[in-house]
């Protein structure tokens, strides 16, 4: 059976069927190939390519642009534009329908991605909301997919540890339920009033200096939303029936994984003095050289969709190392947050090519829904 998905938005993968999320994987492959190889792939000029950002991006931007540009595509990165502010969303999706061919959306609401759909008569990619990050999962099992070969990664297990906030623990237990693989979502159920005990007092008045005293993030809860959860079991129940899900707090759910993914514990948006509580909160569950071996598989790998605080070499680590008066934490920040700067450097081909593909990926799916 051919399978197609021209014409169709591309907003979240529980839209798809295994097979048409199979089709767009090795049509990424195909692209990579032909890319590595120098052949002209400019089959869409004429076209033109609309990146509606209201997210800061680096991989998602730069993966769709140079999508854009190989395929022949005319490209425009809005960022400032009059949309929702001063614009009706309806009457910004006229003007965008009659100039573009096609849409990739980044923003914070997928209500505002549905919204979109109503009044768009071109298709539209999610880039990233608040429901999922579809177009990173598609890199993750495409480099899945090159390490251990095509569908390789049937019956393995993936574990996503650490802070997995409202969109990357659902988004990486739909893909594993789509794909054939076992799910484990290792978070911390610390509260916040437990994570500030762990605090000295000048970094609790530090804190309090950016987020007043009582409130508390609505990031906080590291939960699986409930109506996500139940996506993820019903895509489990009906595509992946051998395979499991477990949401945990226990550490020891990491033996016998295959994959290990986590992301920063910070919110990139907000000062890296909030970050501070969460750093305690998450400290156990850090991707380091123990939490490997706990895995007691020398074949586990480590992925990352990055950015990553694996070191403190960057400004907002400068800042936050200046935030802590802990020298204990000093030195444990030093060697990476979420991920220690040795797991990372050991995973780095992994991990770049998970970054590489991004390009792959976005350009498969912007072919696909021409």
């Amino acid at each position: 059976m051919t399978v197609s998905i021209k014409g169709r938005h591309f907003l979240a993968l529980e839209d798809f069927t295994p097979e048409e999320i199979r089709y767009l994987l090795d049509l990424a492959l195909q692209l990579k190939e032909e890319k590595h190889a120098g052949k002209n792939q400019q089959e869409f000029i004429g076209k033109n390519l609309l990146m509606l950002f209201e997210m800061n991006s680096t991989r998602t931007r730069c993966a769709f642009e140079t999508s854009g540009c190989d395929l022949g595509m005319g490209t425009t990165f809005l960022s400032n534009s009059h949309f929702g502010e001063t614009e009706t969303i309806k009457d910004s999706m006229r003007v965008f329908s009659s100039m573009y061919d096609t849409i990739g959306y980044r923003g914070a609401k997928h209500s505002t991605l549905l919204e979109m759909t109503k009044h768009s008569t071109i298709p539209i990619i999610n880039g990233y909301t608040d429901h999922q990050h579809p177009t990173q999962m598609l890199a993750d099992a495409m480099t899945l997919d090159e390490i251990w070969g095509r569908e390789g990664y049937k019956g393995k297990t993936l574990c996503f540890i650490g802070r997995g906030g409202a969109v990357n623990s659902f988004s990486y237990g739909v893909i594993c339920a789509m794909l054939g693989m076992n799910f484990t979502y290792i978070t911390s159920y610390m509260d916040l009033e437990e994570a500030m005990d762990g605090l000295t007092q000048a970094q609790r008045d530090l804190f309090h200096q950016f987020v007043p005293e009582g409130e508390v993030s609505p990031n906080w809860n590291t939960k699986m939303d409930p109506k996500k959860r139940k996506i993820v079991e019903d895509l489990f129940a009906k595509y992946s029936p051998d395979c499991k899900f477990i949401e945990t707090d226990n550490i020891d759910a990491i033996k016998g994984v295959d994959i290990i993914t986590t992301e920063n514990w910070g919110f990139f948006t907000d000062p890296v003095e909030t970050w501070l509580p969460g750093i305690i909160r998450f400290r156990p569950y850090q991707v380091n050289r123990e939490l490997m071996e706990r895995t007691e598989n020398p074949n586990c790998i480590a992925l990352h969709m990055l950015p990553a605080t694996h070191n403190m070499d960057h400004a907002s680590g400068q800042r936050l190392l200046t935030a802590v008066d802990d020298k204990d934490l000093q030195e444990f920040l030093k060697k990476g947050m979420e991920v220690t700067d040795e797991v990372f450097e050991e995973n780095a081909a992994h991990i770049f090519r998970e970054a590489e593909n991004r390009l792959h990926t976005i350009k498969a799916v912007i072919r696909a829904v021409q």
